[in-house]
């Protein structure tokens, strides 16, 4: 963590010292540049395995674990239920200021799930599960907020594969490790289960 903060503090006084430099034009497009929409071709990949190859034919989203009604979704089940457009900026905890993609995401609002799977009053925490494995972890009332969903379309189009495709959590506010690629399970638990990076030091509240 002692590293990752030290990272960046030199990131940001470099950024500093080039704005310094820039006129109020290039400042301008600058900011610009910060807050447009970021091609996919420019995103940043940061995964632990391999990219998995998820048919929407075949996808199937598990919603299970200590709820009182268990469900499972299809890619078309889900199409079909309310969704929201969200602006936000995915960054990578390592690297905030250059790992970074500005998106505006469509998908299903979590706690829509939520309310039809009706966890237990004891549940602490939702667990995403990817396809090719990985996890993380979200408390509940994270995963209550309206802005958080199941995104499957992302500045009008559909995930994608490496980002992804068919759903994947967006997670506006926390870093990026919490934004679950190849989304194929969501479970629920009253046990503080940690995710893949929070179980390794990440902070379990990821909040930027």
């Amino acid at each position: 963590m002692k590293r990752r903060d030290f990272l960046k503090a030199m990131i940001i006084s470099t950024s500093i010292l080039v704005i310094g430099r820039l006129s109020a034009y290039e400042y301008q497009q600058y900011q610009h540049a910060q807050n447009s929409i970021t091609p996919f071709g420019s995103w940043y990949v940061v995964q632990i395995s391999y990219t998995p190859d998820v048919l929407i034919n075949n996808y199937v989203l598990t919603v299970d674990g200590e709820v009182e009604n268990p469900m499972t979704f299809t890619y078309q089940d889900l199409v079909k239920l309310p969704s929201i457009e969200i602006k936000d900026t995915i960054q990578c905890v390592s690297d905030p200021y250059f790992l970074k993609a500005n998106v505006v995401w469509t998908g299903v609002p979590l706690k829509y799930i939520i309310d039809m799977v009706k966890p237990k009053s004891n549940v602490i925490k939702v667990v995403g599960y990817g396809a090719e494995g990985y996890t993380a972890d979200l408390p509940v009332y994270k995963a209550m907020e309206p802005n958080v969903i199941l995104a499957y379309m992302v500045d009008g189009k559909p995930l994608p594969q490496v980002h992804g495709y068919p759903v994947r959590l967006a997670v506006p506010g926390w870093w990026g490790y919490t934004y679950v690629k190849w989304l194929v399970r969501l479970y629920f638990t009253s046990k503080n289960i940690l995710g893949y990076w929070e179980s390794r030091g990440y902070p379990d509240v990821a909040k930027k």
